[in-house]
């Protein structure tokens, strides 16, 4: 039986991979989880991206989530003529308050900054940071709504880039209007998670959820974590969250470098305690946004990550504006799969399952203990209605295939983020000679067991009637007669 790939891959959906015929490929390819990128389109891009997903989905079967990332309270600048550089030495003036062009009189350049709390949020001597991190600002002075600084490190500066600046932020909502806006159209068209930027605190994923029940939707929440606050503010984040996300990259100009790998690990640790999912984002193999092929260090940092224990790796502009997006899919998957090989792969922790009064969680803990203790086992299959078994059961962190059947699409495309689970539609059976047969079915169809191989069932009795997860069974596949 061939190996399958256990972590999975998140992939940012733009102009270069929106189109029905490439997203489909990019499914083919390895692709899980589609992201939709709301700092970047329009309605009309977004609903290309949503419509080219499912039609993908309907073709090959393969349940696929699709994960709106909101752009939170994200500080940025106003318009600047195209090919704008700036080199170290420049001077450039930033305007708060304001969101007008771009001027030059040739000796300094001066942009726009909507936030106008931003001067007093920072202090001579510091750092502004734009294009994450890339441009690198010196403060020289602040004359009222005026910041004036000097190039430290230079390049391209674009329209709408973001401003970062250590500790800035703190007055903007966690939600905007625009952000509302964003989550309406989450909810009408189906997402199937969504991701909440710079997140400061437990009270903005509260302020986030409220904004989807106000829109009439229930839709889980991925923090980012990306900012100081929210690494003082850790564990009652994720108590709210649905599942966390690394954002390495104003992670990385907030905290520096160095900092974060070891965050990364700390963050991943943290949230596989509380058994939600965790994707690592930003950089992965940037250079095939150019390149056919990764660097070595890239390779690297995307098994590292894979033996940190993440449940997904995330592709940003990789597969958005790169030149090859499908061939960045390929690639990933085939470095995660060889990570996931040999003793390496097999060094992952799982996380111990706390069993509190809660059936479920016994049940999955003893589908540990059963693939532990009975190496004959090639499979676990899992028949659910929510999901929530399929879950917790990914946790656990079995070296088999876990399929997890259910009968709505819903629940399936959310347990396409799930480390180690192959979703699959299924209508619950009515009793246990169905149900036999359709474990029988799944086994020869989906995992290509044989007959004579063993496999660990699963769900809740009495049988389809939605019942929480409550009984587990050795079961041998039988010679076809």
């Amino acid at each position: 039986m061939t190996p399958r790939r256990r972590a999975k891959i998140v992939a940012t959906l733009g102009p270069a991979s929106s189109d029905p015929d490439t997203v489909l490929d990019l499914v083919n390819a390895g692709l899980d989880v589609a992201r939709i990128n709301f700092s970047h389109g329009d309605t009309t891009s977004w609903l290309q991206a949503v419509d080219s997903v499912r039609r993908a989905q309907a073709r090959t079967g393969k349940p696929v989530a699709i994960l709106g990332d909101l752009q939170g309270p994200k500080i940025r600048i106003g318009a600047v003529p195209d090919s704008t550089e700036i080199t170290r030495g420049d001077r450039v003036d930033i305007v708060v308050g304001s969101d007008a062009d771009a001027e030059s009189d040739g000796e300094c350049l001066t942009i726009s900054c909507s936030y106008a709390a931003l001067v007093e949020e920072v202090e001579v001597g510091g750092r502004v940071y734009l294009r994450d991190g890339e441009l690198d600002l010196l403060i020289d002075e602040i004359d009222g709504d005026r910041i004036r600084t000097t190039v430290r490190g230079g390049g391209l500066l674009t329209a709408r880039a973001g401003l970062h600046a250590p500790g800035a932020g703190q007055r903007l909502p966690a939600v905007t209007a625009q952000d509302r806006e964003h989550i309406g159209f989450a909810v009408r068209h189906g997402f199937d998670f969504l991701a909440l930027s710079f997140v400061r605190s437990a009270l903005d994923l509260a302020e986030a959820g409220a904004a989807v029940h106000a829109a009439g939707g229930e839709i889980p929440f991925i923090a980012k974590i990306e900012t100081l606050s929210a690494i003082d503010d850790l564990q009652e984040i994720i108590a709210v969250s649905d599942g966390v996300m690394v954002a390495r990259g104003d992670l990385g100009v907030e905290v520096g470098p160095a900092e974060v790998p070891v965050l990364q690990r700390r963050i991943i640790e943290a949230a596989g305690r509380a058994l939600l999912p965790v994707i690592i984002a930003t950089q992965m193999l940037e250079s095939m946004v150019q390149r056919q092929r990764p660097t070595r260090a890239e390779a690297s940092d995307v098994a590292n990550a894979v033996w940190d224990g993440a449940d997904a790796l995330m592709l940003s502009a990789e597969t958005a504006v790169g030149r090859h997006p499908v061939e960045v899919v390929d690639m990933m998957d085939d470095i995660i799969r060889r990570a996931e090989s040999g003793d390496a792969g097999r060094a992952a922790v799982a996380q111990p399952i706390e069993l509190k009064a809660d059936t479920a969680r016994t049940v999955a803990a003893a589908v540990a203990a059963a693939v532990d203790q009975h190496p004959q086992v090639r499979a676990v299959i899992v028949f659910t209605i929510s999901g929530r078994s399929g879950r917790l059961i990914s946790h656990v962190r079995l070296p088999v295939p876990v399929l997890v059947l259910a009968p709505e699409d819903k629940v399936l495309q959310r347990l396409a983020l799930m480390w180690g689970v192959q979703p699959r539609q299924c209508q619950p059976p009515t009793d246990i000679e169905r149900m036999l047969r359709e474990v029988e079915r799944a086994a020869v169809d989906a995992l290509a067991l044989e007959p004579g191989n063993q496999v660990v069932l699963t769900g809740g009795f009495p049988l389809g009637q939605g019942e929480p997860t409550n009984f587990l069974k050795l079961h041998q596949i039988p010679p076809v007669s």
